[in-house]
């Protein structure tokens, strides 16, 4: 077996042993353990630099470098494109779920709460799109690659949907295929920021910026019992929304150089 396809197995033991650890303490202590999973965002991080030491000790594997400001603002507001487009047209359908309500009047409040999505964020962004995607990318293509990566993602959210701790509002029969289809699609819009730009830090922006959007600013301005259905993350207009950004993004690159992001540096 080849190096990489070694580490890739590896790192995807590691990330899921590490993340069961967290997955047990959260499911057996309820929301008195919520906290846990910032650690449990953590795991793909920690696994990446485990497999790093072991595999590319001398290697630049995870692109903490600079990039075009295009990309950076890019991963900021793409979230707020379909987020806030999907919520707005929910409110619009119901305007009685729409409460008015915020977390807090305090801006320090924000500021630092954006800081901590990064954090979070980029636990996640240092194992799926530092290591995980591009190992990927040098083995399959775009499409297989994104769908690939896509369903890891999603399968590894999968213990705390089901035991009604993350995402809850909608059956499991709704909930997990439309959840696993829109992280599919995320992955897509990930794919290209963290090609193009030879950064994970636009992914780490656009995971942030979803988790700051749709947890303390849409969520607490939204009361319904139906809402999950349409926006957030199991929302079917967060998916229209999503198709939109993908198929945009696959317009702007002609089918040659998309393809290719696979083969440049990293």
């Amino acid at each position: 077996m080849k190096r990489r396809e070694k580490s890739i197995i590896i790192f995807l033991l590691l990330t899921f042993a590490l993340s069961s650890i967290c997955y047990f303490v959260y499911i057996f202590y309820g929301e008195t353990a919520s906290s846990i999973t910032a650690l449990l965002m953590w795991c793909p991080g920690i696994s990446a630099f485990i497999i790093k030491i072991i595999f590319y000790r001398k290697e630049k594997i995870i692109k903490f470098q600079r990039c075009p400001i295009v990309f950076i603002l890019l991963g900021i507001f793409i979230p707020v494109f379909y987020l806030g487009i999907s919520y707005a047209i929910y409110w619009l359908i119901n305007p009685f779920a729409f409460t008015g309500q915020i977390y807090s009047t305090s801006i320090t409040f924000y500021i630092l709460a954006f800081l901590s999505s990064i954090i979070t964020a980029m636990g996640e962004e240092i194992g799926w799109r530092g290591f995980l995607l591009p190992k990927m990318s040098e083995i399959f293509h775009p499409v297989p690659t994104v769908i690939i990566c896509g369903l890891i993602w999603a399968v590894w959210h999968y213990p705390l949907l089901i035991a009604g701790l993350y995402q809850s509002g909608t059956p499991l029969y709704y909930q997990l295929p439309v959840f696993t289809l829109e992280v599919i699609l995320i992955t897509g819009t990930l794919f290209y920021l963290r090609m193009r730009s030879h950064s994970i830090w636009p992914a780490i922006l656009l995971h942030a910026s979803h988790n700051y959007i749709d947890q303390l600013i849409c969520a607490p301005l939204t009361q319904s019992d139906d809402s999950a259905y349409f926006a957030g993350e199991t929302g079917l207009i967060t998916v229209v929304c999503i198709v939109i950004i993908v198929i945009l993004l696959a317009t702007k690159s002609s089918k040659n150089s998309f393809i290719s992001y696979s083969n440049k540096r990293y």
